[in-house]
């Protein structure tokens, strides 16, 4: 019987570590996840120590893919933006700085084709095609 109980408890501890390294594999290094601000299979927010970086992923319908993935400084939009189609190709993929679109920014079709590109400066359009227009990250605010 002692040795049913202990096997058991071995059991239970290995699938809590399991669960546990999954849920944290979804952030970046050096990030936790936020349970408090994040609804699992729709959406999670990783946050840093300080919470001065956080990142935001949202997940295809199922939860299993993901659709938008963003990163945040100082609770602003900062550095790389990609999204997905349900088929797991990227859709759109740029940077923000300061909260706005920054550099290159490039949009694919389902196939995973060149679709449209596009140049930003300090938030604003300059070249190219408008893509950056579909991305959510700047109308996010951290928690």
């Amino acid at each position: 019987m002692r040795r049913h109980l202990l096997f058991l408890f071995a059991i239970s501890c290995l699938g809590q570590l399991a669960c546990r390294g999954s849920r944290s594999s979804m952030c970046p290094e050096g990030m936790s996840l936020d349970d408090t601000h994040s609804r699992p299979a729709q959406f999670v927010w990783c946050r840093d120590r300080d919470s001065k970086r956080a990142q935001y992923i949202e997940f295809q319908p199922g939860g299993k893919d993901k659709r938008q993935m963003c990163d945040f400084r100082d609770g602003r939009a900062e550095g790389r933006f990609v999204a997905w189609f349900p088929n797991g190709k990227v859709w759109l993929s740029g940077q923000f700085a300061a909260g706005r679109p920054q550099g290159r920014w490039s949009q694919w079709d389902k196939s995973g084709s060149m679709a449209a590109e596009g140049e930003y400066r300090d938030g604003r359009f300059v070249a190219g095609a408008p893509v950056a227009s579909s991305a959510l990250c700047d109308k996010l605010h951290p928690p």
